[in-house]
């Protein structure tokens, strides 16, 4: 009987043995697996792929995309670029089934053709390729990103895309079978070779079921789960159960006590996205890179066209009219180069307020020497398919500051022109401030913190109504409607970038002299040294400053402000 169970067991070893072995080495199944797209009804000139397609429990995510020519893949943010594909048709890749090894994809018709999105500034990074991408997905920060794929926006974008990963279609008793069959030989080969004693009462039965028990405590092996239950009570289904409402309830992490909510709905905050920056720190930084080579080849060519690229608002308006003076051999100087190489502080607003246009201000300067003058810059993202465009620059006034803002700071929002919880309304201070500029005596100028270009204002003023004769000189500012751009600082504040109008009107009396131009610029843009009329000077001032959040006892700060002459005339 002892040979009989020594046979059977190194049989039944062995058959597990060459079994589990199998599954590990010839009967396994393949490493990778590919999942590969769907046939479609039609083309589109988008192709997005969503978020959930980079999927963790598949990571690293590898595609591979064939297209007839060239053809480019930009990864942004999810609602970046659902923003960017607006109405346009696109091909959505929302997923990948991976029981059937099937990306999962829809056709939504819109537009025909689009702008080529490649390069654009709400994009993290573009890449292209003629023919064949092998792209391996790394999300650049927290958060969904979205890759779209577009062959110029003319015509039909990728769709031959595939993803491989590796085959979940695992042999789990493999190490089971080759442990049991590793068992049941060494117990075999023990029994073949050992003595029998002499038989007592009972004792060739107890060694009998002693052996069968063994044999069957080895084949049981077969039958183990693979990692320890944490109910030892419970059976192999109910705890899988277990563990999957463990998995997916909210609250498993919760105390006891509160257990009973588990199947609540999440609380408002928790169902709040992470607020994430309009732009990354590289975007930024590349954005400001562009603008300076842009903004610098048109100041170069004095080409107000070059300047649609990165220029809008006042900031172009005043460029353009100051292109047009040089070129005219007007005395005035060249414009503000702008130096965007070192970026000192950044207001940029997170996603939560940021709808279109998008703002942003900042700091730059040409080095990072402490003396070196630095510049105050607003950059508005009209809409997602557009770059953002400088509609404000100018050199930091003496004894000002701009708040120390790390790019990212979740507690920077955009704001509007009217928003609230500030001593007063943007709209407001700037109405305020062309009061102060006009009026030495404003009932506003305690709002207003000591400036040097306040002072110099009044001084001109001054100097122009001496330099007069018997002329009545006023002045008269208004806001610029339109040209008002607001971003939230971390301490509750706000930094707004806007522009006032300015007429300066001579008004001459009966008997009183001529009136004669004050510099070279005035004569050339009146045309002659003096006026027997009535002379009406018009300037720009645009400015930026800071308003302190309601409350505060700090004093509106004039960041950066400048005066540009635009026109003389003589009027009625």
């Amino acid at each position: 009987m002892r040979k009989v169970i020594s046979v059977i067991a190194m049989l039944l070893g062995a058959a597990a043995l060459v079994v589990g072995i199998g599954q590990k080495t010839f009967w396994a199944p393949p490493e990778t697996v590919t999942a590969s797209m769907p046939q479609l009804d039609g083309e589109a000139p988008l192709t997005l792929i969503e978020s959930s397609v980079n999927d963790p429990k598949l990571d690293p995510v590898e595609l591979v995309i064939k297209g007839k020519g060239e053809f480019t893949a930009s990864l942004g943010r999810s609602y970046d670029v659902d923003a960017w594909v607006g109405k346009a048709a696109h091909v959505s890749v929302t997923g990948i089934d991976t029981e059937n090894h099937k990306m999962l994809a829809e056709l939504d018709k819109g537009e025909a053709q689009v702008p080529n999105p490649a390069g654009d500034d709400i994009f993290f990074d573009s890449q292209s390729a003629d023919g064949t991408m092998t792209y391996r997905w790394t999300a650049p920060d927290s958060g969904d990103w979205s890759l779209l794929l577009a062959a110029g926006g003319k015509d039909a974008a990728p769709v031959d895309i595939s993803v491989t990963y590796a085959n979940d279609d695992a042999m789990p008793f493999a190490l089971p079978l080759i442990i049991a069959g590793a068992l049941l030989l060494v117990f075999g080969l023990a029994l073949l070779v050992m003595r029998p004693g002499k038989p007592k009462n009972g004792a060739n039965t107890q060694h009998s079921v002693a052996a069968a028990a063994v044999v069957a405590l080895a084949l049981s092996g077969v039958n183990l789960p693979m990692q320890p239950q944490d109910d030892a009570s419970a059976s192999p289904s109910e705890s899988a159960a277990k563990s999957d409402e463990a998995s997916q309830s909210p609250s498993s992490s919760a105390p006891a006590e509160e257990s009973g909510s588990a199947s609540a709905p999440a609380s408002e905050s928790e169902k709040e996205p992470t607020a994430f920056p309009v732009l990354t720190e590289e975007q930024l930084k590349n954005v400001l890179a562009d603008v300076q080579k842009q903004v610098g080849n048109a100041d170069e060519k004095s080409d107000v066209k070059a300047l649609d690229a990165r220029a809008a608002g006042a900031f172009k308006y005043l460029r353009g009219k100051r292109y047009d003076m040089l070129k005219d051999e007007f005395k005035v100087d060249k414009p503000l180069a702008l130096n965007t190489q070192v970026l000192r502080s950044a207001a940029v607003p997170n996603t939560s307020e940021a709808k279109f246009p998008r703002v942003i201000s900042v700091v730059t300067a040409k080095d990072n020497d402490a003396n070196t003058l630095p510049q105050a810059i607003t950059l508005v993202q009209k809409s997602a398919r557009d770059n953002y465009k400088v509609v404000f620059a100018g050199q930091m006034l003496p004894n000002s500051s701009f708040p120390g803002i790390a790019v990212g700071d979740p507690a920077t929002k955009q704001l509007d022109a009217n928003a609230k919880d500030l001593q007063m309304t943007p709209e407001k201070a700037l109405e305020a401030l062309g009061d102060v500029l006009t009026n030495e005596d404003s009932k506003q100028k305690d709002k207003f913190a000591e400036s040097e270009f306040i002072k110099a204002i009044h001084a001109a003023q001054k100097s122009e109504s001496d330099n007069a004769d018997e002329a009545k000189v006023s002045y008269k500012r208004t806001v610029t409607k339109g040209d008002t751009y607001v971003v939230s600082t971390p301490d509750g504040g706000a930094i707004v970038a806007g522009k006032l109008d300015n007429k300066a009107l001579f008004e001459r009396t009966e008997n009183a002299d001529p009136l004669k131009s004050s510099d070279k610029l005035t004569e050339q843009l009146l045309g002659s040294s003096s006026s027997n009329g009535n002379v009406e000077s018009t300037y720009a001032e645009p400015v930026m400053f800071y308003i302190p959040a309601d409350g505060s006892e700090d004093k509106i700060q004039l960041i950066s402000a400048d005066q540009v002459l635009l026109d003389v005339k003589e009027v009625d």
